[in-house]
């Protein structure tokens, strides 16, 4: 049992690198079981968890609960509902632990700095909420059955095949349509892909609630940079706070590139989170995504 292994959505972004860790890091001996549950073929159960239930065919030691989203979709279904015929289908076979990935969109803020998990939940919007509910759903289930639960909150994750807030950069990045701003100092927290699977594998026999970033925290002017130089050092111009001010004005009464007053006010914003909990479970020591995106030397292999 001890290498027997059951992932939702085991195809998706996040899936991807996490299959990859466990194929790394598993031992040889016995041979691992990596199974998948989700809608697509290749998946061992085929299953829409947003829909139905299902019946696993072994007690897995862990299962890793990736489907859901902050991004996009119906939120209800997909982190709701999804978790609770996970729970349902796993009723007659109950795991050893089950790996949970939430968001630190559950506490609900818009700005603030190195916010810890002591801090009270309060979503703003429906991915927070739902997210939350997911969380004190697997938190009853788990404590009923007596399986080890690890819920990790995760900001914007960076990857191969991200979305969200971060692909919108990207995407503006490419199109020549971001432009720094002369005194924008903000921070935000994000973590890589490759990190939180890797702690995903750590934590599944210790359990608890951990925050999870690449512990810098970098200013959005470097995160941005980062992004450009994946880009073939794509040249991003610099604005004057002032006709930054006078281009949002004029954006929210003519819509252009998703801009505006809000979303300059959010440019100002600092936003990160403590991850000091994780790293004292577990020796945890991230690769900063920064210097990762340009540092990393991609192949084709590569996520």
């Amino acid at each position: 049992m001890a290498n027997e292994i059951l992932i939702t959505a085991a195809g998706g972004f996040l899936g991807k690198y996490l299959v990859d860790e466990l194929r790394r890091t598993l031992p040889s001996e016995p041979e691992p079981v990596l199974h998948a549950a989700g809608i697509s073929p290749f998946n061992d159960y085929i299953v829409n968890l947003t829909r139905e239930t299902f019946e696993p065919t072994r007690r897995y030691h862990t299962v890793f609960h990736l489907l859901g989203s902050c991004t996009d979709g119906d939120f209800t279904a997909l982190n709701v509902i999804a978790t609770r015929n996970l729970l349902e289908s796993l009723e007659k076979n109950v795991p050893g632990n089950i790996v949970y990935v939430s968001s630190t969109d559950v506490y609900g803020a818009a700005e603030g700095v190195e916010i810890n998990e002591n801090r009270e939940p309060e979503p703003a919007g429906e991915p927070g909420s739902t997210k939350l509910e997911a969380e004190k759903m697997l938190g009853e289930w788990c404590a009923a059955h007596k399986v080890t639960l690890t819920i990790l909150r995760s900001p914007a994750i960076v990857g191969t095949g991200m979305r969200g807030e971060l692909r919108r950069l990207v995407n503006s990045i490419y199109r020549g349509n971001y432009h720094h701003i002369d005194n924008e100092t903000s921070r935000l927290s994000v973590v890589h892909a490759t990190d939180v699977a890797r702690a995903m594998v750590m934590l599944q026999d210790i359990g608890g609630l951990y925050n999870i970033t690449d512990g810098a925290n970098p200013s959005r002017h470097d995160l941005a940079e980062a992004f450009a130089h994946r880009m073939g050092n794509k040249r991003i111009y610099t604005l004057r706070a002032k006709r930054a001010r006078i281009f949002a004005r004029i954006c929210d009464f003519i819509p252009l590139f998703g801009y505006g007053r809000k979303t300059l006010a959010g440019r100002y914003r600092t936003l990160t989170f403590d991850d000091t909990r994780l790293r004292r479970a577990i020796d945890w020591i991230p690769s900063p995504v920064v210097d990762y995106l340009k540092t990393h030397d991609y192949d084709e292999n590569s996520l």
